[in-house]
């Protein structure tokens, strides 16, 4: 074995035990999350570990909304609230296309306690770093970090907890926001790749807590057959044709395999609950996915972005027929 060869299997093999290590420490944030918030108000616990404080919604906010819809960011976020630069320019999108829908969009998914990457976490230098320079394996390995996290909430044992925990973050935007327990605006998920698993998980407890209707738009969504598809009044998977991602993430969970038929996932699709609006030549991120505003099917057809602005507005149109907020704009 030559020296250039020595080089590059010690180097992979310190990557797959670094990878190794990341995969069963997972769990850790959830678990840590979990015994500070249950230790009670008196044990000595940082703020951003305790439960939310409580937040008595301003329904002003809301009063020229019809909707509200909350995007659940993909696994390439550092903070949750600085977006990549096409995300944002969807965003920017969204809401001018959606005058009467509120967007929120400041909600950092892969830690149950909200804090972001650059927070007060011991490798918060690190993604900083990383943040600031995209470089192919800074993305990669923040891309990684968080999928762990999304593996972590679609896991059985560890999932509930973790969702518990990004639920209260959910709860509080939402109310801060205006949305009150009562009110009948519906409320629209919307999970880009892993975000739509995050999502999923703090279903039940959304449930529990709002009156509204509340649906999954799962935009190249990676989706488990989770207990949570049964607190939802719908679920519509944006998926792209040439998103291998979302395709492959249906194989990697066995119970979505219709030979697992008494499934959550096998018996909401029986029932009609789950549907799904193909997108042509659409990739799952970057140039040729759903966010492309130059990328298009036809030489003069809508843009990427354009026709994944248009299906998410028809759907967003749709749950708001559904819940009559349409005639009541106010949610009272």
């Amino acid at each position: 074995m030559t020296d250039i060869q020595q080089l590059l299997f010690g180097a992979f093999l310190i990557a797959s035990v670094m990878l190794f290590v990341a995969l069963i420490t997972a769990p850790f944030e959830a678990m840590t999350w979990w015994s500070r918030w249950t230790a009670g108000p008196d044990d000595d616990v940082g703020d951003e570990s305790r439960s939310v404080r409580n937040v008595i919604p301003d329904e002003n906010k809301l009063a020229h909304t019809k909707a509200v819809v909350f995007y659940v960011t993909g696994i390439g976020t550092i903070t949750g609230e600085r977006h990549p630069k096409l995300e944002q320019h969807f965003l920017d999108e969204l809401q001018q296309r959606l005058p009467y829908v509120t967007v929120i969009a400041d909600f950092f998914p892969y830690s149950p306690a909200g804090i972001p990457l650059t927070g007060q976490r011991i490798f918060a230098r690190f993604w900083r770093y990383s943040g600031r320079h995209r470089a192919f394996v800074t993305q990669n390995l923040i891309r990684l970090r968080n999928m762990f996290q999304v593996l972590v909430a679609a896991d059985g044992r560890y999932g509930p907890i973790y969702s518990a925990g990004t639920f209260r973050i959910i709860r509080e935007k939402l109310l801060e926001n205006g949305h009150a327990p009562q009110s009948h605006q519906p409320v629209i998920l919307l999970g880009y790749s892993g975000g739509a698993e995050i999502s999923l998980g703090a279903a039940p407890f959304l449930h529990g807590e709002f009156q509204s209707r509340l649906t999954l738009l799962s935009l190249g969504g990676v989706l488990s057959s989770h207990a949570g598809i049964a607190s939802l009044n719908r679920i519509v998977h944006l998926e792209g044709t040439a998103d291998r991602v979302s395709r492959v993430s249906g194989l990697f969970f066995v119970h979505r395999w219709r030979i697992f038929g008494s499934s959550y996932w096998n018996q909401a699709r029986k029932h009609g609950q789950i549907s799904k609006i193909r997108l042509q030549g659409i990739g799952h991120n970057g140039p040729r996915g759903y966010l492309d505003p130059k990328t298009r099917a036809t030489k003069d057809g809508p843009s990427n972005l354009e026709r994944t602005l248009r299906a998410i507005q028809s759907v967003v149109d749709e749950e708001i027929r559904a819940s009559g907020a349409d005639e009541d704009p106010q949610g009272a």
